[in-house]
């Protein structure tokens, strides 16, 4: 029987480890994702240097404003103590980067409170530090890692709505406003994330009492004026300099697919070790109508050409194949048709069919179908977080457990040494 060990000793090695390397990989300037020491140094910096030297309201408008995102990291970074060189702005995010995996520490821990489970908290948390796009950004300072932290935040005030909350109203509003306040500062901080304030608000008030619903309705619509500005003066939902990467790019439902895939893979892996879940491996008749329907829809989107920037792990690597090792790209396409119908089936086998994952999926889905470029830091780590937390499975599917951990935990390690390989050696 395949199993691991859960044991303090494991688990304190493990956090050693994980922490001894990411330290060094600040010390070696590391840039596994590839690209964030190029766009720290070519438009961060000056982005930040915009926003310090003018008036919020003058860089917004300038066209110097050299990013595709929301204003709030550099909004904060103008208040930075440490960014009189680039030096101090890149340890001032390193540490605060740190504070992430322990903010999601938290989180765990209160989610799943039984005292065994204390180990499993910590090794899923302190995963995310061999992600290498978490790993660029704390090193090369961009926006993505305080999205992150205030996912996280959102996650913590809205999981701890519990059904006693309902008789608290005082908890009920206030933990309320804090999740939506904490989710739309992640929004203001990466328009991707407008998944979050969207999935809190639909699924409170269809929880809450009609006085709730006029409360929270006007307590989202106040925290979203300030979107309604920016996307006025934009004129679009990117800054100025950006507008032209937003267009229609249906193959981005392929490239989501194969994003996404490899982190459901990974729990159904761990789950085939579950005699619960083999028992009741089927696919229903509606469920195999829309397999049918999704699988012919990406069939005829598949990229037309082979992918060798950015577009996540698998595409990426199968153009990398295509083209280095001159491969036909229609035979290349059909393995490619196939993984994600792969990972197309295997959603279907561990998901419900619940507003909360719809909300999920579809916000991911448009995203990756308004840009022709996307990147595995589209969803990592933040697709792991949501797994952890509020993605809804089959109740026979198990997440939470020593198996997940430490599979995840060598996917990972997989995944930075892989980046730090192909950059190196191959791209």
């Amino acid at each position: 029987m395949f199993k691991f060990k859960n044991t303090s000793i494991n688990t304190y090695i493990f956090l050693l480890l994980i922490i001894f390397s990411y330290f060094f990989g600040f010390y070696l300037n590391e840039d596994s994702a590839g690209g964030g020491k190029i766009d720290f140094i070519k438009h961060e910096w000056g982005t930040i240097q915009l926003f310090i030297k003018n008036k919020i309201s003058i860089a917004l408008n300038s066209i110097l404003y050299e990013s595709s995102r929301t204003p709030l990291f550099y909004i904060l970074n103008k208040y930075n103590p440490f960014v009189e060189n680039t030096k101090q702005l890149r340890l001032s995010w390193f540490v605060f980067s740190a504070i992430v995996p322990l903010a999601l520490y938290y989180v765990l821990k209160n989610n799943f409170p039984k005292e065994d489970n204390k180990n499993l908290s910590l090794i899923f948390s302190f995963t995310i530090l061999l992600s290498p796009y978490f790993r660029t950004n704390a090193y090369w300072p961009s926006s993505e890692n305080l999205q992150i932290l205030f996912i996280i935040l959102s996650l913590l005030f809205y999981l701890n709505l519990s059904n006693k909350t309902k008789e608290n109203k005082f908890d009920l509003y206030l933990l309320s406003s804090l999740s939506a306040f904490c989710a739309f500062c992640a929004f203001y901080t990466d328009q991707k994330a407008f998944f979050l304030p969207a999935l809190i608000y639909f699924d409170l008030i269809r929880k809450g009492s009609f006085s709730f619903f006029i409360y929270f309705s006007i307590v989202n619509f106040i925290f979203f004026l300030p979107a309604i500005y920016l996307f006025f003066i934009w004129g679009g939902i990117v800054p100025i300099e950006s507008q032209q990467r937003v267009s229609n790019y249906l193959s981005g439902t392929n490239i989501f697919l194969s994003t996404v895939g490899i982190y459901f893979t990974v729990i159904f892996i761990s789950n085939l070790f579950n005699e619960n879940f083999k028992k009741k491996l089927n696919i229903n008749i509606i469920d195999k109508v829309l397999i049918s329907i999704i699988s012919l829809f990406i069939f005829f989107t598949i990229p037309s050409s082979p992918i060798t920037f950015g577009s996540g792990i698998v595409s990426k690597l199968l153009g990398v194949i295509s083209v280095n090792l001159n491969y036909d790209w229609s035979i290349v396409k059909l393995i490619y048709f196939l993984i994600n119908l792969f990972f197309l089936v295997i959603g279907f086998l561990l998901l419900q069919k619940s507003l909360k994952n719809l909300i999920i999926i579809f916000g991911f889905l448009l995203v990756y179908n308004l840009t022709s470029f996307s990147y595995q830091s589209y969803v990592d780590p933040i697709f792991y977080i949501l797994l952890l937390t509020i993605f809804e499975f089959k109740k026979e599917v198990v997440i939470f457990n020593s198996r997940t951990a430490y599979l995840f935990l060598i996917f990972y390690t997989f995944m930075l040494s892989g980046s730090i390989i192909m950059r190196t050696y191959i791209i």
